[in-house]
């Protein structure tokens, strides 16, 4: 039997701001641990946030780079989940009605039969506040406890979510590739993933050759390289 193989990616971008999304502290990247909060960001009680206007430009750059629809109206939610580096209790997002929708990037992969071009669908951009950082080992007692760092509690992303239509792990290098090229061309972000500003989600399936239904979706999170991304 002739498998398929079905993938989508969620891309997180860290916007190219000098503060934090909903508050005055700074995204500086290497500050001490647990240096860069308030009480917004660390979500005490009666706090309140104020959007930063700068994140919104930004993230309508990059959607119209990559080509989006762009509604007159978009709306925050809060996403309730509980993580030790959320000190909130809940992200704010964009549910179901996203910052832009209906975009595409532009591949060329190098197949068995030589290189090909091929158009992969954006579904939604949205963005969101980033949770903070658990670290898991490299302290004396990693072995029995997680460290948590909230200095990038707060910070401000957009994920970017393609359609299914990636079909191979080239392809899935190649998108990615393109995607980091055009946020950086447009300033949006820095891309650097070695310090999380660039980071991918991989939703993957597989399938019967031709058929009309997908299989069952396991989704990798948090990968930070492309080696990561194709390897996974």
């Amino acid at each position: 039997m002739a498998f398929e193989t079905v993938i989508g990616l969620e891309v997180h971008a860290q916007l190219l701001t000098a503060t934090k999304i909903f508050c005055g502290c700074p995204t500086a990247f290497g500050a001490p641990p647990n240096t860069h909060g308030c009480p917004v960001c660390l979500g005490f009680p009666g706090a309140l946030p104020v959007l930063n206007r700068h994140a919104v430009d930004l993230a309508l750059s990059a959607a119209m780079a990559l080509g989006c629809d762009i509604p007159e109206q978009s709306v925050f939610a809060r996403k309730n989940y509980f993580y030790p580096d959320l000190p909130k209790g809940y992200q704010i997002s964009q549910y179901d009605k996203p910052l832009a929708e209906h975009g595409y990037v532009d591949i060329e992969v190098e197949g068995k039969d030589g290189k090909y071009k091929k158009r992969i669908g954006i579904t939604r951009i949205h963005m969101e506040d980033d949770a903070g950082k658990s670290i898991h080992d490299g302290f004396k007692d990693s072995e029995r406890y997680t460290y948590v760092d909230l200095n990038r509690t707060g910070t401000p992303l957009i994920e970017i979510v393609s359609e299914p239509d990636i079909r191979s792990a080239d392809e899935a290098h190649a998108y990615l590739t393109v995607m980091k090229q055009v946020l950086q061309y447009v300033a949006v972000s820095t891309c650097d993933m070695e310090k999380g500003h660039l980071r991918c989600d991989a939703n993957v399936s597989v399938m019967l050759k031709g058929a009309d239904k997908f299989g069952t979706k396991a989704e990798v999170k948090n990968l930070n390289s492309f080696r990561f991304l194709k390897m996974a």
